[in-house]
């Protein structure tokens, strides 16, 4: 089966661009959407940049399979890519997998049935780049049709209600490959499209039956083996054709197997450096117009695993390095205050890490920005006026240092909106010539100090 995995995965063509994928090469298809049986999903890996693991309803926990050479042994996945720099920094190359369960049927008159069902990681263009993850769950179907008629098919993502699950129809021409059904479901950062999508619970080998899946996996991909999690019980694929037809080659008009090839490997949180996911940065600053002294704070928050220690550094003011505080939900924060001997010096970037019970550190530097407000964006129908009031949360005097700059923007326009009144206040008013008959439904004003902001536009 892994033979057949291996041809499987390489058919899919890794030059696909994945904004969204819903791929479905078949006529006459009757498939009500799935039920979302994953769960949620772990923190962004510091190494490769995908979601650390993702787990389902059953209370599997996996994370990429990423052992061995990706062609033979537990896992598969792409080849790391030479030369590319992201490629050799995680590991593989354009594609890896969560989980994975593929089964395949031979038909009469050496026809092939294959069902691919999947949680991939890959990127939008195809080949490894920063930014450019993508995850993805997968149901591919593939069937050679001897005749002609309405077929209809189960396997363990079926749609369920009330206990039911009703099996996918299909009004196929005779021909190789006849039914070609490819459902992509997924996204790019937070990844979450995927988690209302069709796969899951991940399908594992049946813990009842011998062999049993090897410590730390669901299963092993070079052994076809019966599997549990598929929803009404369909852990099976099968294929009815037509009465009359012969499928099997015995003369009965339908196939079916349990037995898949499963790929996963259960989360190991011991082993695995904490993730860290920025949540936000940002520093307000004020001039004194008494002393002339001008002071600032930091505020940081980020999510790590709730086991983890997490520290901030790289404050210019010493003793405001340290511990960052729990919530006691998902998110630790720390706030730094800096004095008027350290108030004009608010760095770029601090840096977070987390150090997991074992001692694992990821360490992370984050970009600290203003807090831009949009607090009035208007226009005026009858001169198509627009004005528009904004607030930096740096309110640093233009005798103590260099303000920020504000910019406004309207689709590929951009307006540079003066500083009006008091510091950190800024107003633009679009009139005569710059004046828009049509309103645009937002504006945005962004700083140079790394903020910004998106307002509706009122009248």
């Amino acid at each position: 089966m892994k033979l057949f995995k291996i041809k499987e995965i390489t058919d899919i063509g890794k030059k696909v661009g994945f904004a969204f994928v819903f791929v479905v090469a078949m006529m006459g298809l009757s498939m009500p959407s799935a039920n979302a049986s994953l769960a949620g999903k772990g923190l962004i890996s510091p190494v490769n940049h995908f979601p650390t693991w993702f787990s389902d309803t059953n209370g599997t926990v996996l994370q990429l399979c990423l052992d061995g050479d990706g062609a033979t042994g537990m896992c598969f996945f792409d080849p790391v890519i030479p030369g590319n720099a992201t490629s050799e920094a995680t590991g593989f190359g354009a594609e890896a997998f969560w989980w994975s369960a593929d089964a395949a049927l031979n038909l009469a008159g050496g026809g092939r049935a294959n069902l691919v069902l999947a949680l991939e990681a890959a990127y939008g263009a195809g080949d490894p780049a920063p930014n450019d993850q993508f995850a993805f769950g997968r149901i591919r179907i593939r069937v050679d049709i001897p005749v002609a008629g309405e077929y209809k098919i189960w396997h363990p993502f079926l749609n369920e209600v009330d206990g039911n699950c009703a099996p996918e129809v299909y009004d196929a021409t005779a021909g190789t490959r006849a039914i070609n059904v490819t459902r992509d479901i997924g996204g790019a950062a937070p990844f979450e499209t995927m988690l209302s999508g069709e796969v899951g619970p991940f399908l594992i080998w049946d813990p009842d039956i011998a062999p049993f899946a090897p410590d730390g996996y669901v299963g092993d991909p070079n052994i076809d083996h019966e599997v549990i999690g598929g929803h009404c019980g369909v852990n099976y694929f099968r294929i009815e054709g037509p009465v009359g037809v012969d499928l099997d080659g015995a003369g009965q008009n339908f196939v079916e197997t349990n037995l898949f090839s499963v790929t996963g490997k259960i989360y190991d949180e011991a082993n695995t450096p904490p993730g860290i996911e920025p949540v936000r940065a940002t520093y307000f600053r004020t001039t004194n117009a008494t002393t002339g002294n001008t002071t600032a704070r930091i505020n940081v928050w980020v999510k790590a695993p709730i086991t983890a220690t997490v520290a901030l550094s790289g404050i210019p003011q010493a003793n405001q390095n340290g511990p960052m505080t729990f919530d006691d939900a998902s998110t630790f924060f720390k706030r730094a205050t800096l004095n008027a001997a350290n108030g004009l010096s608010v760095p770029d970037q601090v840096t977070v890490t987390a150090t997991s019970t074992n001692g694992l550190q990821t360490v992370q530097d984050i970009d600290v920005i203003d807090d831009v407000r949009i607090s009035l964006a208007t226009w005026t129908k009858a001169t198509g006026e627009i004005k528009v009031v904004a607030f930096s949360s740096d309110k640093i005097s233009p005798t103590a240092g260099a303000i920020p700059e504000l910019t406004l923007r309207i689709g590929a326009a951009a307006f540079l909106m003066p500083q009006v009144g008091v510091p950190g206040r800024y107003e633009v008013v679009l009139s005569g010539a710059d004046a828009f008959l049509v309103p645009p439904a937002r504006v945005t004003v962004t700083s140079s100090q790394g903020g910004s902001d998106t307002a509706r536009t009122a009248d």
